[in-house]
């Protein structure tokens, strides 16, 4: 009981941190439709956000139709009593649809959802919905009423992070983790390249995310972010082999490469859904460079981490390739991992923090002061761990 009492407070006192760290960071109009940061419910979010509710019978391409239009994970809803029964994501497409080569059209939803998934309450907050998403791993989150157990939709982490603040605001937020002595590394001028512009790349001029290089302060490397091992295929590999593939490790994206094993493109769960499945293509005998985005936007290894935490955000991408200096693919980054960290980081410096106060003494002035330490020492340890 004590333990899961400490953790529970560890959480509280750490959401009390990044609230502190948000707030701080609150200036002009870095949030959108809110007086505090993280403080707007999920209700207010879900006013502006379209859902994807089907019945348990449904067939899974009518669903991926619906999913493809709203780009949300499927409800499902019993028609009887109206309550939740299932969830059905897009990672669940990759993974136990298309990665076990079902046929979407006579395959009922019911068969591949997430029987009796959790949910929360509309009246939780953005920031509060953050937590929970970091503490269950979740990538989505129903929301239903509390009494009634009424659907009201679901959210996903891009909707959360959003929900707190746009990529300006967010930029402020990393700019202040990184702000310490462990970040105070890298190249004294960083550039942002292209696909185009760099080995691993092809042409297409869209990709360009900057062609200049800026001088200035030593920078955090996007490596320290410690990007995810990227998934590279083959751009002839089938849509079919692919999903296999990422399905057996456990991945929601992969990065292709041609002959030359050049970056040419990348292929996300969402794009499975969309692309593939509500668009009734062969996923056997149809190669997965009909589908995939081509020469997409990426950073060196060696660039400022805090550009490309702001490409990701302005973008709205969750995933980022990283390459290194040579122009072989390094990694791959992806925000809600990103955002996680920041909330583990956050985490321990609260853990750190409160034995602090405990050898100078307890009280409420100690309280506050561990809160506001936490919040300006979000990455303090960012330079040690796998």
């Amino acid at each position: 009981v004590t333990q899961r009492n400490d953790a529970a407070w560890h959480q509280a006192t750490a959401l009390q941190a990044l609230l502190t760290l948000m707030n701080s960071n609150n200036g002009n109009d870095s949030i959108a439709g809110s007086n505090s940061a993280g403080s707007q419910t999920l209700r207010s979010l879900l006013k502006r956000k379209p859902s994807t509710i089907v019945s348990p019978e449904t067939a899974v391409y009518d669903a991926a139709i619906q999913m493809a239009e709203s780009r949300k994970a499927s409800l499902i809803v019993n028609a009887e009593s109206r309550q939740l029964v299932g969830i059905f994501g897009f990672k669940d497409m990759l993974t136990r649809v298309l990665g076990k080569q079902k046929d979407p059209h006579s395959l009922c939803i019911r068969e591949v959802m997430t029987k009796d998934p959790m949910s929360v309450s509309p009246d939780m907050t953005v920031l509060e919905a953050l937590q929970c998403m970091h503490d269950n791993r979740f990538l989505t989150l129903p929301v239903c009423e509390e009494i009634s157990g009424e659907v009201v939709g679901v959210v996903d982490v891009m909707d959360v992070i959003y929900g707190c603040g746009n990529a300006e605001f967010w930029r402020g937020i990393f700019e202040s983790a990184m702000d310490s002595d462990d970040f105070s590394i890298g190249d004294d001028s960083v550039s942002v390249y292209s696909a185009s512009h760099s080995k691993i790349g092809g042409g297409g001029g869209g990709s360009i995310t900057s062609s200049s290089k800026r001088s200035g302060p030593k920078i955090t490397p996007v490596s320290k972010l410690r990007p995810r091992k990227p998934v590279t295929l083959s751009q002839d590999e089938s849509i079919s082999s692919v999903c296999a593939v990422l399905s057996s490790k456990r991945s929601d994206a992969a990065l292709l490469v041609d002959a030359n094993g050049s970056l040419s493109g990348i292929c996300t769960d969402v794009d499975f859904t969309r692309r593939v499945v509500a668009k009734d293509m062969d996923p056997v005998h149809t190669s997965i460079d009909k589908v995939f985005t081509a020469n997409p936007k990426c950073v060196m290894s060696s660039d400022s981490a805090l550009d490309a935490l702001t490409l990701m955000m302005d973008h709205h991408f969750r995933h980022l390739p990283v390459i290194d200096g040579d122009g072989s693919i390094s990694g791959v980054l992806d925000i809600a991992k990103l955002i996680n960290d920041l909330i583990s980081r956050l985490e321990k410096s609260v853990e750190k923090a409160k034995t602090s106060a405990s050898t100078n003494g307890g009280g409420g002035d100690a309280n506050n002061a561990m809160v506001a330490a936490a919040a300006q020492a979000i990455m303090s340890n960012s330079g040690s761990g796998g």
